[in-house]
């Protein structure tokens, strides 16, 4: 019982507060409606008449609601009065009159006494400092007063904001006004900075106009509100109309640059081009032909603009590449904006505190929008830094991180890197971009493969992971995570090589192709991601066994791999400062036992490696482009020496040497012709040695090489004849003048009957090819019998010399005298 009372208490209670709140609503709103003593009419009757009898005037006019304010719509030219009945005016305050327009083109104030005579009282004058931004006037209650009327037209139609408030309230609100005024040119002052601040970083032009346009909005604004009496002198009402159309130029290039306009097709380019030019000229005109300067015109270029944004806006949108979000927000602040200052300073329609918050709102979400977009394009910026363009995969950078990431957490991991090889294959056969879809299909299909293995998520995106990265052009990654385990090392490449073995296909054109893999494993190879990464680079540059799918990287492998940079960055060095020499091996006519030349080899004695062989440096020259000045420096040292060496013997021919790559250097047969020249000598004692694989390697192009140097003069010969798969129709199609048995058929020739039937066969076609043969590698007497029994007419070998310097060389041909070559010589030669 006692609760239900108690509850039923607090029901009247919350009943009372209720019904007081509902009566003080009423009291408020009755209290609200009434009516002050201000009268608001149109009159263009002088104050002399229209003082007469002014209290029977009243009855039929409207008077200014009880909030003190109040919104007249004026005509253009038509004069306005604000009467005040002073006698009705409540004396406990003081009240202000004002006008909410600075740009009037009359105001006045005048007080009448009880006889309808106006009076001058210099302490009603408005006050200096303030009027130019509101127009207000002090009302003094005194006796002898009865009437105060305020006087004032305009030269345009337009929506009046005026009133009588007490003055602390008037005084409030004009502070309030002056600092919202202070908020926007403070905007406006923050967002022509931005626009500078743009143009300065990326030098593009637009911004400079959009910071233009902000400018010009700034000064139409400080006119629009009487400020611009506070900067410079003589900018009144009319002079804001040429800003305002140089405004509306700036805006439109400024569009036409940030939504990519200048690119369309479809004729959007050139009507904006028209209209841009057209704003500035109506500037131009408004500025120096005062006819011009008329608000219609300012309606019409308004109008032209935002129907042009418009249209603007819907054929971008129905493009299918149409501009981003944040350019479509852009359009339609900008347009929002022209929108607010058509309607306020063309048709003169709102009010100031309305247009006030849409030019605040608007500039800061302009400079909201550039913000953001830059935002965006550095966003896309780091974006392209951690991401392949083509395939969109993370790329070497973000791999790295992740890798350091592990490396920190002393987490174990190995690193796979793969080429495929039919990616190379596919740009050349289906084109660049079609090969990129391609590879991105399969990559795909490897992705889907690699989710149900330990491998590392290096990102996640679109809901989707990502287990690959690019490393560069050709080279992709994935990370295994774990102890070492080489079943889980081929469980990953098996497949890797499944996938690309299914190939990739377009216009019913299937490639298949081999795929490199190189593995290094973390901390076994290295302490850090980059060289973990570095070992997996030189582990798959190595060339596989035939049957690996791939190689883990190998200490000694990487050993010679330093070295052969070593050689490979010392060759050129080597070339000019002269570490290279040339030695000579005489060649000796089985049947005469005399000398008839030599083979010029090359070598080189390297500071910190020393004696390099041949065989390590010439395919790193080959490999590294140096060859032919390798070559060339053979040559002419080679050239040199014959010169020498024909002086003791006049038919004296010099051997060189050259590789596959020596023949495709133009230059080449033009050293030959000058050297020839300058030494005097005789192409004919000039023998070039090509190997037998060389011949293959180039077939296409050799004939036509070879027929350049045989119009020289300089002879042929074919080395290491037996090592290759040359067809005897080929070698008597390019007709070589010498072939040389290699040595490996020579050293054991009296042991194998293999090596016999080779030599044997080997002079046989030979002699049927017309070419004279040289064999290389003779040691003992009883294989330079054979071969002299087989008919081959030439030796080199250390039975007869070995290889020896220059001067050694000469030394040793001055002193040579006729070989015995018959078969039951015991003596021996002397080096």
């Amino acid at each position: 019982m006692h609760s239900y009372n108690m509850r039923v208490v607090r029901f009247y209670k919350q009943l009372a507060c209720a019904i007081c709140a509902i009566l003080l609503c009423v009291l408020s709103f009755s209290s609200f409606s009434s009516q002050l003593p201000v009268w608001l009419f149109q009159s263009n009757q002088p104050l002399s008449v229209l003082a007469d009898k002014l209290d029977e005037k009243l009855i039929t006019q409207r008077k200014l609601p009880a909030n003190n304010t109040d919104t007249l719509r004026i005509k253009a030219n038509q004069s306005y009065w604000m009467v005040i009945d002073l006698h009705q005016l409540p004396h406990a305050q003081t009240y202000v009159a004002y006008l909410a327009e600075p740009n009037l083109m009359w105001k006045k104030f005048y007080i009448l006494d009880s006889a309808s005579t106006a009076k001058n009282d210099a302490r009603l004058i408005p006050l200096p400092s303030l009027s130019n931004i509101r127009p207000h006037w002090l009302i003094e209650h005194r006796p002898e007063n009865r009437w105060a009327l305020v006087n004032f037209q305009h030269d345009r139609d337009m929506n009046l904001q005026l009133g009588v408030v007490n003055s602390e309230r008037f005084e409030i609100n004009l502070h309030k006004t002056i600092l919202s005024y202070g908020a926007i040119i403070g905007v406006l002052l923050i967002s022509i900075f931005v626009c500078l601040v743009y143009y300065v970083v990326s030098k593009r032009v637009k911004y400079l106009f959009l910071g233009m346009y902000f400018t010009l909005v700034s000064i139409s604004f400080l006119i629009d509100n009487g400020l611009s009496g506070y900067l410079v002198a003589g900018l009144d009402w009319s002079a804001k109309w040429p800003f305002h159309e140089f405004s509306l130029g700036f805006v439109s290039y400024f569009l036409y640059e940030f939504l990519s306009i200048k690119n369309s097709r479809n004729g959007l380019n050139q009507t904006w081009l028209v209209a841009i030019a057209m704003f500035f000229a109506i500037a131009l005109m408004t500025s120096f032909l005062p006819a011009f300067n008329l608000s219609w015109v300012y309606i019409v270029s308004c109008s032209c603009f935002i129907v042009l944004s418009v249209a603007t806006a819907v054929i971008l949108h129905k493009q299918k590449n149409h501009p981003s979000l944040l350019r479509q927000c852009m359009l339609i602040i900008l347009s929002c904006q022209v929108v607010s200052l058509l309607i306020w300073n063309g048709f003169g329609v709102g009010k100031h505190i309305i247009q006030d918050v849409v030019l605040l709102i608007s500039s800061l979400s302009i400079c909201t929008v550039l913000l953001l977009k830059d935002r965006h394009r550095i966003a896309s910026f780091n974006y392209s830094l951690t991401h392949d363009a083509d395939t969109q995969l993370p790329n070497k950078q973000l791999l790295l991180d992740e890798m350091v990431k592990k490396v920190s957490q002393k987490q174990h991991f190995a690193i796979m890197l793969f080429r495929p090889h039919v990616l190379t294959n596919a740009r050349a056969t289906f084109g660049y971009d079609h090969a990129n879809q391609c590879i991105n299909t399969t990559l795909n299909a490897l992705t889907q493969q690699l989710q149900s293995i330990n491998a590392l998520k290096l990102e996640t995106r679109s809901e989707e992971g990502v287990w690959i990265a690019r490393i560069d052009d050709s080279i992709f990654a994935c990370v295994i995570l774990g102890e070492l385990e080489l079943s889980h090392i081929e469980q990953f490449a098996c497949v890797i090589h499944g996938v690309f073995e299914e190939g990739i296909s377009h216009n019913n054109i299937k490639l298949v192709d081999s795929v490199d893999i190189g593995v290094a494993y973390y901390p076994m190879h290295g302490n850090t991601a980059k060289q973990i990464l570095q070992c997996a680079i030189q582990a798959m540059s190595e060339k596989q066994v035939r049957g690996e799918r791939w190689r883990m990287f190998d200490l000694e492998s990487a050993r010679l791999s330093e070295q052969r940079l070593l050689i490979a960055a010392s060759l050129k060095s080597a070339i000019e400062e002269d570490q290279l020499a040339l030695h000579f091996q005489p060649q000796v006519c089985l049947k005469t036992g005399n000398v008839v030349g030599c083979e010029a080899l090359l070598r080189w004695q390297h500071p910190a490696l020393g004696a390099i062989s041949p065989e390590v440096f010439i395919p790193i020259a080959e490999s590294s482009g140096v060859i032919n000045q390798l070559t060339e420096w053979v040559v002419t040292r080679g050239i040199e020496w014959q010169a020498i060496f024909t002086k003791h013997i006049p038919n004296h021919v010099i051997s060189i040497n050259i590789s596959a790559k020596d023949l495709l250097n133009k230059d080449l047969p033009v050293l030959f012709i000058t050297k020839l020249n300058e030494q005097g000598v005789e192409p004919s004692s000039v023998m070039l040695e090509l190997t037998e694989s060389a011949t293959l390697e180039e077939s296409k192009k050799i004939k036509v090489l070879l027929n350049d140097y045989r119009l020289i003069g300089v002879k042929l010969a074919i080395d290491d004849f037996g090592t290759g798969y040359s067809s005897l129709a080929y070698l008597s199609q390019l007709g070589f003048d010498e072939v040389k048995i290699d040595k490996q058929f020579v050293l054991n020739l009296q042991f194998s009957n293999n090596d016999k039937s080779i030599c044997k066969a080997t002079c046989d076609i030979a002699t049927t090819l017309g070419a004279e043969v040289v064999a290389e590698g003779i040691e003992d007497e009883q294989s330079l019998a054979i071969l002299k029994s087989y008919g081959c007419q030439v030796g080199q070998g250390y039975y007869f010399a070995k290889p020896m310097s220059a001067d050694d060389y000469v030394s040793w041909i001055q002193n040579f005298k006729s070989i015995d070559i018959s078969l039951d010589v015991k003596a021996h030669l002397v080096d």
